[in-house]
């Protein structure tokens, strides 16, 4: 069973070697307990984010702004996953809920990347 906190927004600080990336990240969490948000932390590494790096390599990595708003919703007993993107005046947002934290990342993790590939494809053709 999940412990239910306040539903306020409360942003959370990650220090790791991800800050590497030159990416600002900034983690989220409503009404989700210590261990998803580990769970979370955690699964985030450079392999699963290298996917997003690569395609921000042209030099859009140091002006991107990642949001990752993870939010539990106990009367359905699921997790939703907010992810949203900030280039160059351009906003990419993808969200999953489902019952793992895990789950809802991937998903909403994929979502944004085919949005960015598309956004590149139409930059590259202009």
């Amino acid at each position: 069973m999940l412990n239910h906190r306040a539903c306020k927004k409360r942003p959370c600080g990650f220090e790791s070697h991800l800050l590497r990336l030159h990416m600002n990240i900034s983690f989220y969490f409503q009404k989700v307990d210590k261990s998803c948000e580990e769970q979370l932390k955690n699964y985030l590494t450079e392999e699963k984010l290298s996917r997003l790096t690569r395609l921000l390599q042209h030099g859009n990595l140091e002006l991107a702004d990642l949001r990752i708003l993870a939010e539990h919703f106990p009367h359905h007993n699921e997790i939703s996953v907010k992810l949203t993107l900030n280039i160059k005046k351009r906003e990419l947002v993808a969200e999953k809920r489902s019952r793992s934290v895990i789950e809802s990342f991937d998903f909403a993790l994929d979502n944004l990347i085919s949005q960015l590939r598309k956004l590149e494809s139409v930059m590259h053709d202009k």
